[in-house]
This record gives C-alpha cells, sequence and structure tokens, in this order.
C-alpha cells in the first residue's frame, strides 16, 4: 500500500496529462488505507481460485491472494460511493454478513436481510463475493463499525 501512496502523492516529471492521478480499484476512496491501521496490518488482497498444470502430485484446484491496484485520469464514475467487500461474505439462514470498505475510508461490517433491506439488495449481496462492490450508499444506516465492536 506504500506504492498506491507513493504514486498518488508524485508529480509527474514530463506532463502529458496535466489532470491528477486518482484511485479507480480497489479502494472506493482516496483516503489511506484502514486495513493497514489494524493490528496485525492486513493488506488488502482477494482470493483467486487457478487450475494449476496437470503434473503428478498436484491439486486439482488451487488458490493464490493477490493485490491490485488501477488509477485513473478521470473524475469519480458512476458506483464509485459503492463500498467494496473486503472479506468472505459470511451467508446465513435469512442474513448475509459482509465486511466493506466505505468511501469514507472506514471499514464496516453490515449484516442485510431481506426484509430490512429489500430483496434485490440481500439477493445481490448472497451472490457477492470478496472484492465485488456492493450497491448500498449509505451502510452507515444499516452497519455496525469495527472501532463500535471492539
Amino acid at each position: 500500500m506504500e506504492a498506491r501512496d507513493t504514486v498518488l502523492q508524485a508529480q509527474d516529471k514530463v506532463t502529458y496529462d496535466p489532470r491528477k492521478a486518482s484511485v479507480f480499484a480497489p479502494c472506493p476512496h482516496q483516503l489511506p488505507c484502514p486495513k493497514l491501521a489494524e493490528m496485525p496490518p492486513a493488506p488488502c488482497n482477494f482470493p483467486q481460485p487457478y487450475l494449476p498444470l496437470p503434473l503428478p502430485g498436484s491439486s486439482d484446484r488451487e488458490e493464490e491472494r493477490f493485490s491490485y491496484l488501477v488509477l485513473t485520469r478521470t473524475g469519480p464514475q458512476d458506483g464509485a460511493l459503492w463500498p467494496r467487500l473486503t472479506g468472505p461474505v459470511l451467508r446465513r439462514p435469512r442474513h448475509v454478513q459482509c465486511q466493506l470498505c466505505c468511501s469514507d475510508g472506514q471499514l464496516q461490517r453490515a449484516a442485510i436481510t431481506a426484509r430490512q433491506h429489500g430483496r434485490d439488495l440481500y439477493r445481490c449481496a448472497r451472490s457477492s463475493n470478496w472484492g465485488d462492490r456492493l450497491p448500498i450508499i449509505n451502510p452507515e444506516s444499516h452497519a455496525h463499525s469495527e472501532a463500535e465492536e471492539a
């Protein structure tokens, strides 16, 4: 994440485009990473399953975690305020528990139910995976901040 901060704060030596760079993904904000403020610090990463080469003794399916950063010189896009899932979605009977990185730079946990949040949002959250964006504009209305839980 130090690379992210370095790129965002650096000035181009040769300016081909005068617009300032901003984070497009994975962060939904321009603030320091809230996962690095946790103890112990954990980088923002996402699991990606893959099929390895079919060699003797190799498993059928493996999984690696990766980090990425996408920068843009355009303004905020549609859905830029949507929080990103920063952990596995816990699917429980009649509710889904999600850990979200919000546009205000905070990590929050949300319990989403069909009754309180609507069937469409509940189904969307239930079918989402780690690293996806969740179409919640104001997660504070139904999320508990991790700071409050600690």
